[in-house]
């Protein structure tokens, strides 16, 4: 599948606000004797996974997450000498490459074990691997009686190193929800119960970005975040101390006057309750700008916020510029950023969109032509 990134439309990426992010983190977890393993799944939430992991590995990590396969051959092929952990398990057929690749590798089923000892086997190599615990996230993880089995007959398992043990919070982001404390102390009964039987994993991780900020007591002797590296944290007191690192702008392409109660794009959902000047915008939802902020979002123009009017098209949207003076075509929009000391985040747009920042960021970043800033 191909994608075009638009020339219309700019995705800046401060590499600076990346750096600061990650020192704000360690700050919290390196009293605590957790080093940081930041992730940079999903091409570094729409960062860009290579240019981010070579601003990552300026500062003291202990490596970095990633979630696919293809996403470690970039990074390998580029140079990359770093550990760099599978999060989430292998697929069928994929554990010779997942070995080639130098890879610490998450284990999630009994099943990968097998495959994956076989192929250390044939390569000769003895492969570091990190059992996953699922303690309540009712996804990708080893039931606990599984967790067990495995650590009973772990000297089986001749071209593995078992030296780790995770999991991951379902809730963490609900400071409040008992779920937290529910998984921890399950997490923590299991950690016990495999020191009883002579297991002491070398890293034991289950702390995210939300929970190294709500949850200390998860951190271990590492952490996994991932939103926070970006800047774009849920909690408002945090994100005061965290830096947005993805800006998104375009230009005005066209500017023009239409009369009270004329209709606005597709369907008519707007309906002008004056005469308005309107300027349109050459970003729509194929650049990642949800549809479903029609009528709701607002946009940067001079300083000046402007609603977003009638329905969001495929490649323009239209936006309300009545009250900005002298705007010209060639005027710079901020979707997400500063303008003149105004600013506009992803988290405020994910709201209104009744989404998360994730989502919005992994488009954006995607579907734009990026630069990359420090």
């Amino acid at each position: 599948m191909t994608f075009f990134e638009s020339e219309n439309s700019l995705v800046k990426i401060n590499l600076s606000a990346i750096s600061h992010n990650l020192k704000l983190l360690s700050s919290i977890t390196e009293p605590k004797g957790s080093k940081l393993m930041p992730i940079v799944k999903s091409d570094a939430y729409g960062h860009g996974i290579l240019e981010v992991t070579k601003e990552l590995l300026k500062n003291d990590i202990w490596g970095i997450g990633i979630y696919e396969l293809e996403e470690a051959t970039i990074l390998r092929q580029s140079g990359i000498k770093a550990k760099v952990f599978l999060l989430s398990g292998l697929l069928d057929g994929n554990a010779k490459r997942a070995i080639e690749l130098d890879l610490t590798i998450g284990i999630v089923t009994k099943r990968e074990l097998h495959e994956l000892n076989e192929a250390g086997r044939a390569l000769s190599k003895k492969v570091d691997v990190h059992l996953k615990v699922d303690t309540g996230m009712g996804r990708f993880g080893l039931l606990p009686n599984e967790f067990f089995e495995i650590v009973k007959s772990r000297d089986k398992w001749t071209h593995l190193n078992i030296i780790g043990v995770y999991s991951h919070f379902s809730s963490s982001d609900q400071k409040d929800s008992p779920q937290n404390i529910k998984q921890l102390n399950l997490f923590k009964e299991i950690l016990k119960n495999a020191k009883e039987m002579g297991f002491y994993p070398e890293f034991i991780h289950m702390a995210n970005s939300a929970a190294i900020f709500n949850m200390q007591e998860s951190l271990f002797n590492l952490a996994r975040p991932g939103i926070a590296i970006y800047g774009a944290y849920e909690s408002s007191d945090i994100n005061k101390r965290l830096k947005p690192a993805l800006s998104f702008s375009s230009k005005i392409v066209d500017i023009k006057e239409l009369p009270k109660g004329a209709g606005i794009s597709y369907g008519h959902t707007f309906l002008l309750k004056r005469k308005s000047k309107l300027a349109l915008i050459p970003v729509g939802y194929d650049n990642g700008f949800l549809r479903c902020l029609s009528n709701k979002a607002d946009v940067l123009i001079k300083g000046k916020r402007c609603r977003i009017v009638g329905n969001i098209c495929m490649k323009t949207l239209i936006v309300d510029i009545t009250d900005v003076n002298n705007v010209e075509i060639g005027e710079e929009v901020i979707f997400i950023g500063q303008s003149l000391g105004k600013e506009i985040t992803a988290v405020e747009l994910a709201k209104k969109a009744n989404t998360i920042s994730y989502e919005l960021l992994c488009l954006i970043g995607k579907l734009n032509k990026r630069r990359f800033i420090h």
